[in-house]
């Protein structure tokens, strides 16, 4: 009897033990992270995609950072798109400091801010991360919660994947922690025991997404040089190179078995004048691929070849060894980033208001993914056909002859467009015969039409031919800007 409860004791006595240092651990960490937080008190306004004269309401967010210098605070992009006012405030702390964007990449998800020393008594020490990929194990997330107080929560790293963020097209390494004791925050950081490894980026009840270090170390690296150029993003697309008939078809050596089938070039991007439609990608900067377009890392196993595109900045040349015309030759290809601005249809237009014209009450706009969000996040099979198929496939092949698409989005009814209030969404092919590439062509089209002349716009899909009368315009146009409220009638990049 008395060994049973001896053993028991003893057991006790080495479970508490354990617990004590465990604890004593996670608060010798925490202790260290409070100099490093900041909580960040977010406003962000939108405008109104179906009258972008119209700014939405102010809108309240918060999220997450950790300082990289005295005052240089890292958090992530989607933090701070949209952005109209932004505030820190660190650990002790009661009152807020105000902060600005440097630098921010929408494309890898990141953004460097800087606070304002002259409201701070002290600077902020800063964190280093560690590149280190620990598979398996557990990890720590810290963050400085809105009531000040340092919080924790628990997950293990499962794996690392190439993925797009909610805020951009391109994918990036990311890794996935599973597991979690509770969704991820923005800009949350992420340790393996001592070791930063990472930055949270989105999270589930059931998973997480993180910024690895490898990524958020060039993205520093890169903020220091004169000039932020991004990284590259491919300017192509490819498909799967399984079938050995395609292969024969291409009459490559039966000996070749990897390599990846370029079924797609645009005309922005990296490889967008170098690579050809049916080339066969074998490698790129030493690396094989094999016929799915991945490569082996030594630590993430079989990921895509955009891994290794991600880590080159814009301007440094990447080999890429291609099959073309029965040969094997080496391509020197310049890496290049892809901005939305230059889209066909812009990906995003963060911060910016729309390009839009209203004349005669006639709205037109440019075409972008924010403007088909109006039917929804997922506006796939939802938005009209004519419009989905430009975004879906012309909106990485802008081109001198057209750098946007202009719609006639709808009708404000007055007088002067009587007989034409039933068009929308339709797109805007020519005014007054001239071709219109892009949102400017509309002001030197009315500029150049006569006083007493009609402006004649004609639209694709065989639609109506629309004629204004010039010089009714003037009259309208007061009359619709008072009756809609519309306290400018254009709104247009030059």
């Amino acid at each position: 009897m008395k060994n049973s409860i001896c053993f028991k004791l003893m057991f006790f006595v080495i479970i508490l033990s354990v617990l004590v240092n465990c604890f004593a651990e996670t608060v010798d960490l925490t202790e260290s992270m409070k100099e490093s937080l900041v909580f960040l008190d977010i406003s962000a306004t939108t405008y109104d995609q179906s009258q972008p004269w119209k700014q939405n309401p102010v809108s309240k967010d918060s999220g997450f950072g950790c300082a990289v210098g005295p005052y240089e605070i890292l958090t992530t992009a989607e933090n701070v798109r949209n952005l109209s006012f932004l505030q820190a405030r660190i650990y002790g702390v009661n009152a807020y400091i105000p902060a600005t964007v440097k630098t921010v990449d929408y494309e890898i998800n990141l953004c460097l801010l800087e606070l304002d020393k002259n409201a701070m008594d002290a600077p902020l020490t800063p964190l280093s991360f560690t590149v280190s990929y620990p598979k398996g194990k557990p990890l720590t997330t810290y963050w400085l919660s809105s009531d000040n107080h340092l919080t924790t929560a628990r997950s293990t790293l499962d794996r690392a994947e190439m993925q797009s963020s909610d805020i951009s097209f391109v994918k990036n390494l990311t890794y996935i922690a599973t597991n979690v004791s509770r969704p991820f925050g923005d800009g949350e950081v992420c340790c393996d025991e001592s070791d930063v490894i990472g930055m949270a980026c989105w999270g589930t009840a059931s998973d997480s997404g993180v910024i690895p270090s490898e990524t958020i170390n060039n993205f520093l690296s890169h903020c220091k040089k004169e000039t932020y150029n991004g990284f590259a993003v491919p300017g192509f697309k490819t498909f799967s190179l399984l079938d050995p008939t395609m292969r024969a078809y291409l009459k490559m050596p039966t000996e070749i078995k990897h390599g990846v089938y370029v079924s797609t070039v645009y005309s922005i991007g990296t490889g967008s004048e170098e690579l050809n439609h049916a080339d066969v990608i074998l490698s790129i900067n030493g690396q094989q691929l094999n016929s799915y377009g991945r490569y082996e890392h030594p630590e993430y196993k079989l990921i895509s070849f955009e891994h290794i595109l991600s880590k080159m900045p814009a301007g440094d040349t990447i080999a890429f060894e291609v099959f073309r015309d029965e040969k094997k030759i080496t391509i020197d290809v310049v890496a290049k980033g892809v901005e939305s601005d230059n889209m066909l249809i812009p990906y995003y237009l963060y911060g910016k208001q729309p390009q839009y014209v209203v004349l005669g009450g006639f709205v037109f706009q440019q075409l972008s993914r924010d403007y088909l969000m109006l039917w929804g996040n997922d506006f796939s099979g939802k938005v009209p056909p004519h419009l989905y198929y430009y975004y879906a496939d012309q909106s990485f092949k802008p081109s001198p002859q057209r750098k946007d698409i202009v719609i006639l989005s709808y009708v404000l009814p007055a007088e002067i467009n009587q007989g034409y209030q039933q068009l929308s969404r339709i797109v805007v092919d020519s005014v007054n015969g001239k071709k219109i590439t892009s949102m400017s062509d509309i002001a030197a089209a009315l500029n150049d039409t006569p006083e007493s002349g009609l402006i004649e716009i004609s639209f694709e899909m065989d639609n109506p031919v629309v004629a204004i009368p010039k010089d009714q315009l003037p009259m309208a146009n007061a009359q619709i800007a008072q009756i809609y409220g519309i306290p400018k009638l254009a709104n247009i990049e030059q």
